[in-house]
């Protein structure tokens, strides 16, 4: 066999032992947990709350825009190493007027701050054609230690705005440790169903409390024939180690993804539904703005 021939047949071998794994990633799209994937996620949350009594007028506005990088990366052939990266910037402001007294004032605060780095692995396996389920943990390290008062604006304007879901990320003067676990399936055609629950642990590390929260979501996205798709996803946050508070929040969202590995995209309205942070369309409840961009390959 000369070189030429040789060449040729290693060519040929190479996209026949791609090609099935191609397929498979193309008809395994819709599943989340598996493979490697880059992300940035954005959520905005701007509330305001006013109050009115006799010549007095007392309003209090907040803003947040949070931020993280986030990573998945599939190291071996079901083990999945995750990264998280989390920003925020947030400002509180305040003012006062009453013409009986001769006052008007006004204050802000805020400030832009690092979150917690979190790092983490879980492993992910397809029980079907139609069905796959993960598992996994994660720790984040505690960098928001000590915040001013600069710091503890932002951390108000920008806490509330997943609804006390995912609080590893900017708890402060905490060492949270996570496990998580779900499930994905097509439940029909173009329909996917996603269930997901994670338990945080996190530690004190100023001499504060325990913090235990549970956390669990369920998501239906039906998808086109093309990219485009779209659905709902409701979510409880159940808070053990207080007052066994739940917050309960629903987001129905637009979504682009591909068949292939590639761009991809979301967009979404998450509305608190119940006290303390809803209903999330009224005045100084949260209603949180949710985009993500990030591209799998």
């Amino acid at each position: 066999m000369n070189a030429k021939s040789l060449l040729s047949s290693a060519v040929l071998l190479s996209l026949w032992l791609a090609a099935p794994i191609a397929a498979s990633a193309e008809k395994t799209s819709w599943i989340k947990s598996q493979g490697s994937r880059a992300a940035l996620e954005l959520d905005v949350l701007s509330k305001s709350a006013g109050w009115s009594m006799d010549d007095v007028d007392a309003e209090v506005s907040t803003f947040g825009l949070s931020f993280a990088l986030v990573g998945q990366l599939q190291w071996r052939k079901r083990l999945h190493l995750d990264a998280e990266l989390p920003l925020a910037y947030g400002n509180v402001s305040a003012s006062f007027r009453s013409s009986r007294l001769g006052v008007d004032e006004s204050s802000s605060a805020g400030s832009f701050l690092f979150g917690n780095p979190t790092i983490g692995a879980h492993y992910a396996r397809a029980l079907s054609r139609k069905v796959a389920v993960f598992g996994g943990g994660a720790l984040s390290i505690p960098v928001l230690t000590d915040p001013n008062a600069d710091a503890r604006a932002t951390l108000q304007a920008t806490a509330p705005a997943r609804a006390y879901v995912d609080l590893h990320r900017l708890i402060p003067e905490h060492f949270p440790l996570r496990a998580r676990g779900g499930v994905e399936a097509e439940v029909a055609t173009r329909l996917v169903y996603r269930a997901d629950t994670a338990v945080m642990l996190a530690l004190p590390t100023g001499g504060g409390d325990v913090d235990l929260v549970l956390e669990q979501g369920n998501e239906l996205e039906l998808r086109g024939e093309g990219a485009l798709g779209g659905g709902l996803r409701l979510q409880a946050a159940l808070t053990l180690a207080r007052d066994d508070m739940a917050q309960l929040a629903l987001e129905p969202f637009v979504s682009y993804t591909p068949e292939k590995p590639g761009f991809y995209g979301r967009a979404g309205l998450l509305v608190a539904l119940d006290a303390p942070l809803g209903f999330g369309l009224a005045e100084d409840k949260v209603a949180t703005l949710r985009l993500a961009v990030g591209h799998r390959f």
